[in-house]
């Protein structure tokens, strides 16, 4: 399990890269960005019984300039700009925001290499006792931390998006459900 959610960030943080290449010319990302939307299937994410959920409604989340879903979360109780990316198996974030929203870790905890389109690099697993976005709230979601050169975006990945009831994209918006 821990190889598939290792390989599954490994992808994710190449595609994150990928990302940020493509946004320095709008009409390939736009591109790429329609062709992506079309290629996800519909789904129905289950909650995890054992986690706690805390959702109020629907939020709606438009794209920016660039195509890209982005919205204001709280982790913890740190407040940060984060890209929703359904291609990440996990949150993915760097060890200077981790550090702002609480989570304390050991460089002996940095034990997964990843690739990113800066490199190798070394991560960490952790859990996030809090992810808020909009008006939902979802406890103890799990994250890869890792070095600061490595990634300059929040990801929120599935680790968060399978404990909603649903999400879809509708008329140019992301629309989590409770």
């Amino acid at each position: 399990m821990l190889r598939l959610l290792l390989a599954a960030s490994l992808i994710s943080a190449a595609a994150l890269g990928t990302v940020e290449y493509l946004t320095r010319d709008q009409d390939t990302a736009s591109a790429l960005t329609a062709k992506r939307q079309d290629a996800i299937p519909e789904t129905k994410p289950q909650a995890d019984k054992n986690t706690a959920l805390r959702l109020s409604g629907v939020e709606k989340i438009g794209r920016d300039q660039s195509g890209h879903y982005r919205t204001n979360i709280r982790l913890n109780n740190y407040n940060v700009q984060g890209l929703i990316d359904t291609g990440a198996t996990t949150i993915a974030l760097n060890e200077t925001i981790a550090r702002r929203a609480g989570i304390r870790l050991q460089p002996s905890d940095y034990i997964h290499e990843v690739i990113t389109a800066n490199g190798r690099a070394k991560a960490a697993r952790a859990i996030i006792g809090q992810v808020t976005v909009g008006s939902i709230r979802i406890m103890n979601v799990e994250a890869l931390v890792m070095e600061d050169s490595s990634l300059s975006t929040v990801l929120i990945g599935m680790s968060f998006m399978n404990k909603l009831r649903g999400f879809e994209y509708k008329s140019g918006n992301l629309v989590l459900r409770r």
